[in-house]
């Protein structure tokens, strides 16, 4: 099974629909949607395209890259009446982007880490993701043990209850 195969399995499923779902929203027979999914048929362009931004992600990593389901962060809907906002002001040098009256708050992120970071943070529950906002920067419960006379220091650190969460939840959805 090729990469994009794989992918596109991985998209659906992280979407939850099932193939007949994707071949409607593709626009496509379900019998051709069923091939692309098997590696059997190549998708035009236009259907990688709208592949990409289900997933949003860039066609690149659609074609090029085993795609994990972390990676996967679904677009929220949009109405189409939604006037796109006004750039206010960017700082080049933070990479910060301000926008006048936006519809919608949203982070970019910068790198593949930060993607399947912020892809973790939002599949969970809203109490989950305040106790993980609400545990950074803060020492785990776990208290570390301090080295005896004479025996080498540990290179061990304090693990923070955000990362703890995040660990727990991807090993949930394992």
């Amino acid at each position: 099974m090729s990469i994009l195969a794989k992918n596109l399995k991985t998209i659906r499923k992280e979407l939850r629909c099932t193939q007949s779902m994707m071949s409607e929203i593709l626009k496509v027979g379900f019998r051709t949607y069923v091939r692309y999914e098997a590696g059997e048929r190549d998708a035009p362009v236009s259907v990688l395209v709208k592949i990409s931004k289900l997933g949003n992600l860039s066609l690149e990593q659609l074609l090029t890259v085993p795609v994990n389901k972390n990676f996967v962060s679904p677009v929220k809907n949009l109405t189409k009446s939604s006037v796109p906002p006004q750039v206010g002001m960017i700082h080049f040098a933070t990479g910060q982007i301000n926008l006048k009256n936006p519809t919608r708050q949203e982070l970019l992120t910068v790198n593949n880490s930060e993607r399947k970071l912020l892809s973790i943070f939002r599949k969970m529950d809203s109490g989950s993701q305040k106790e993980c906002l609400g545990n950074i920067g803060k020492p785990s419960s776990k208290a570390v043990k301090k080295p005896k006379a004479g025996a080498k220091k540990s290179t061990t650190k304090k693990k923070t209850g955000a990362k703890k969460a995040v660990r727990k939840l991807t090993r949930k959805k394992r």
